[in-house]
């Protein structure tokens, strides 16, 4: 069947002040050093437009202190004993509905996440083009959405009886967080349906696999020292590089064999020329494409950080300068695990694949948007089919950079698009 083109949804002045009022709002993560109120103070920004919209509240709460008692990210962990007890009430997940209620098989859900990476950047339009943080990753996805599924249930009101819709607006995706106090907690509270959409940019393409990802962290912990006496010290840099440099050695390769992701990221140790640094830290992330590999990965992990220490010692044994190191490797320098195991996204279903592809909406196959990580991984072995979607692209885009934007057009595209498919999703659950 040839897909009629979906109708674009106008973004009007007061469409676009909402926006705009919700980039205008500094929501960064506090994982990245963001004030947690900061966070609420979006959500109530959604929270009243959508209001406006038609939209009721069904739920507007901060996830309990038991979700940190879960495998979570030793990032959350950290930041929410920095916080103390404001972090998690500061934190609220709001989800809005349109429509009756009804059963998980006759339920649309959206998913978008309010926190955005550091710094903020305050919005501006220029050409039909909307610039700032969290324009594209992912407060522009999910306003236009929001308005996509207000136009479907103004132009057509008997949906409200037929489909109910949910949005899921979270904080805890950036950062690190990885969904895991905001998306997997709503998750668990059965708030999934018939078909569930996480707004993220993938060029209007269904893309229903998500990558997951493990941070392995090396440090020293060692002796500082003087640049009179550069011996004495338990040099980190040099320790640090080392590692990289096996990490990229023995773990490139296989990596990109198991459809992954190296990023060697961070090295910190000091900034000073006249002194030797004993401690300091190297940041690694992994991403894989299913479980299983992520195991093997892990594995491959450990083993290149003790060949590090291997090879470290055989290439500097008659080296004065790394004489410190080769004696007391083994006590001074560490490796653990800031995040590990989580689940990746990977489903199927033929009928929903068939209703996006009338809709206009056709599946991500290889060589188009390849797969990354995003909440959507807390989806996997829930009922339901799963699919990330969304405007724009991260890389052309600017996801995460000072050039990050939004087209209005694409916006508006991607709002018929979702409006579309609140129609079709109707028609087919009541067959």
């Amino acid at each position: 069947m040839i897909a009629r083109e979906a109708r674009p949804v106008e973004l009007g002045r007061d469409e676009l002040d909402w926006l705009l009022e919700l980039l205008a709002t500094p929501s960064v993560s506090p994982l990245e050093g963001g004030a947690p109120a900061a966070t609420a103070e979006a959500q109530r920004v959604v929270a009243d437009g959508a209001r406006a919209r038609g939209f009721s509240v069904a739920l507007f709460e901060a996830p309990p202190p038991e979700v940190l008692d879960a495998p979570v990210p030793a990032s959350v962990i950290a930041c929410a004993r920095e916080h103390g007890d404001a972090f998690l009430a500061q934190q609220p997940c709001l989800v809005l509905r349109y429509g009756s209620e009804q059963p998980a098989e006759r339920r649309l859900t959206l998913n978008f996440h309010v926190d955005t990476v550091a710094p903020h950047i305050p919005p501006t339009v220029r050409d039909g083009r909307i610039h700032g943080r969290g324009a594209i990753d992912s407060k522009g996805p999910g306003i236009a959405a929001l308005l996509g599924i207000a136009a479907a249930f103004r132009d057509e009101p008997a949906l409200a009886d037929e489909l109910e819709v949910l949005v899921m607006s979270v904080p805890g995706e950036e950062g690190g967080a990885m969904g895991s106090y905001g998306t997997r907690w709503l998750l668990d509270r059965g708030l999934a349906g018939r078909l569930n959409v996480f707004a993220e940019p993938t060029d209007l393409k269904a893309l229903d696999r998500a990558t997951a990802s493990m941070t392995p962290r090396f440090t020293v912990c060692g002796r500082d020292a003087t640049d009179d006496e550069p011996e004495l010290g338990h040099n980190a840099t040099l320790a640090l590089g080392h590692v990289a440099l096996e990490l990229v050695r023995r773990l490139a390769g296989p990596v990109a064999e198991a459809g992954g992701k190296l990023c060697v990221g961070g090295l910190a140790t000091g900034d000073s020329h006249n002194r030797v640094f004993g401690s300091g830290s190297l940041l690694v992330n992994v991403a894989y494409s299913d479980e299983e590999a992520g195991t093997r990965l892990a594995a491959l992990v450990d083993e290149a950080f003790v060949a590090a220490g291997d090879t470290f010692a055989a290439a500097f044994a008659d080296e004065p300068l790394a004489a410190a190191l080769v004696t007391d490797w083994a006590d001074v320098v560490r490796l653990d695990w800031l995040k590990r195991g989580l689940p990746c996204l990977s489903n199927r279903d033929p009928e929903l694949e068939a209703l996006l592809a009338r809709c206009g909406i056709d599946r991500a196959g290889p060589g188009d948007v390849a797969p990354f990580t995003c909440d959507a991984i807390w989806a996997q072995g829930r009922p339901g089919y799963h699919v990330v979607f969304g405007p724009g692209s991260l890389g052309r885009c600017g996801a995460h950079t000072a050039e990050e934007y939004a087209d209005v057009g694409d916006l508006e595209r991607y709002a018929g698009l979702v409006a579309r498919v609140v129609r079709e999703l109707a028609a087919e659950v009541t067959a």
